[in-house]
């Protein structure tokens, strides 16, 4: 196991958390010490919110799948995100190949609010994405019509 104990969360970063906490009705939210604070909503959605100390970033990730992709879904997920298509969203691979859809604050200009309404937006941008997709088979429109601005 790892010793993180001498790392320690920007306590802007922390109060934004905290705050966030506040607003969704989780009393106690916390990062962990590496930056990370994780939210499962509707038991389905994992949303990441991660401090990127070295930019003064918060960012916010939204796993679209529990699997790889495919050539085709990435080559569809590429084409989403030419000319800035997500306005501010990119869709991504992870490290792991699953798919997932993030958007990066200025942590210096980021407020709780702001940051719910940036996490619900993504949710719902990655629910268009995902029906999207599965419709896909059935309609000659490509899913990247359906990624919309945060």
């Amino acid at each position: 196991m790892r010793d993180v104990s001498f790392m320690s969360v920007d306590s802007s970063y922390a109060h934004l958390i905290a705050e966030l906490g506040r607003t969704l009705g989780i009393a106690g939210l916390a990062p962990s010490a590496e930056g990370v604070c994780q939210l499962v909503f509707d038991g389905r959605q994992i949303v990441q919110v991660v401090h990127v100390s070295a930019h003064g970033q918060v960012l916010v990730s939204c796993r679209l799948a529990d699997h790889g992709i495919d050539a085709r879904q990435a080559d569809r997920m590429a084409r989403a995100n030419f000319m800035q298509a997500g306005h501010g969203a990119v869709l991504c691979l992870a490290p792991d190949g699953r798919p997932h859809m993030q958007v990066a604050l200025n942590l210096s200009e980021c407020t709780a609010s702001m940051l719910c309404s940036v996490v619900e937006s993504l949710l719902d941008r990655a629910d268009d994405w995902t029906r999207a997709g599965a419709a896909e088979a059935s309609t000659s429109r490509d899913p990247a019509f359906f990624l919309q601005s945060v």
